[in-house]
């Protein structure tokens, strides 16, 4: 605002647009039962003409309900799209890690499902180290440990049912923007809620969930979204979900295989050799030696 240039006036009217088009976006939170935290995640590489940095985008789903979500700038330039969507999946982990303690608090014990559409991001989290990599934080390298001790599970999800394009894809179309809001339970729609004006004048009847279901109220889905992609954690049961979309495998964590050849390695026993004459001379004169205090046969 202090100082606007012309790509930002561009961003302003683009933004001005979507609104006009879309006024108001309604959330849908019918009554369910879950027994897992689903977590969609989504990169675009080099998405910033300027910076060339990337974008992650990500959203937490209980069931149908959309509790959280989140649309970033990555803070350094990534050199692959694989870097970019690890990163991306590395952010969405943290926040399913911190939902999952939330819920813990409430009483809810639910495990983590990570969802991404990228197969470069699945082999650098299921695999140890980081290989031929050389533009990855080490510090992020803490979501394979994860995975592997079963603190959270990855999955592959095709691109065109992942929810979390909403929130890197800028150039999306308006009927792709609308598939996808439908798919995180919600839709648009036009003019003020109809709640509003009473809710502001203290006159307003608030109605629980349970009363609208009897009522009627509850919006109810359309022929034509029926035939719509749909989330595969909502759609398909327990035994259909580990079959058709199995949860990452991470490699079996091995030990350094220099370790099976200490014994032959001379250069290490003579350091330890070494080693132990000095702690044992620590031992017997301290860290300090005067000429006088210098063990017999020493050499100078």
């Amino acid at each position: 605002m202090s100082s606007p240039t012309t790509s930002s006036w561009q961003s302003l009217k683009r933004v001005s647009r979507y609104f006009l088009g879309a006024p108001r976006l309604v959330y849908r939170y019918p009554r369910q039962k879950v027994e897992h935290l689903d977590t969609y995640t989504d990169t675009d590489w080099a998405g910033c003409g300027r910076t060339r940095k990337s974008t992650s985008g990500g959203l937490v789903m209980l069931g149908q309900h959309c509790l959280k979500h989140w649309s970033s700038t990555q803070a350094s330039v990534t050199l692959s799209s694989g870097e970019a969507e690890f990163h991306g999946l590395v952010k969405g982990a943290a926040v399913s890690l911190g939902q999952q303690a939330l819920y813990a608090d409430l009483g809810l014990k639910l495990p983590i499902r990570l969802w991404t559409d990228s197969s470069a991001a699945i082999g650098i989290t299921t695999r140890q180290g980081l290989g031929k990599l050389r533009h990855v934080d080490t510090k992020t390298l803490w979501l394979q440990q994860a995975a592997r001790t079963g603190r959270v599970q990855v999955r592959k999800v095709a691109g065109l049912v992942n929810p979390a394009d909403l929130l890197t894809k800028h150039a999306l179309s308006r009927e792709r923007v609308s598939e996808l809001v439908r798919l995180l339970g919600g839709y648009f729609g036009e003019g003020r809620p109809t709640a509003a004006p009473a809710l502001r004048e203290g006159q307003g009847h608030r109605l629980t969930m349970a009363e609208a279901e009897e009522q009627g109220l509850t919006a109810a889905i359309s022929e034509a979204e029926l035939s719509m992609p749909i989330m595969p954690h909502l759609s398909l049961s327990p035994e259909q979900l580990d079959e058709l979309y199995p949860a990452a495998v991470p490699a079996p964590e091995v030990d350094d295989p220099d370790f099976e050849k200490d014994e032959s390695d001379m250069i290490l026993v003579n350091g330890l050799k070494l080693a132990g004459e000095i702690s044992r001379d620590m031992a017997e004169f301290g860290r300090t030696r005067r000429d006088g205090d210098r063990r017999p046969g020493a050499k100078s």
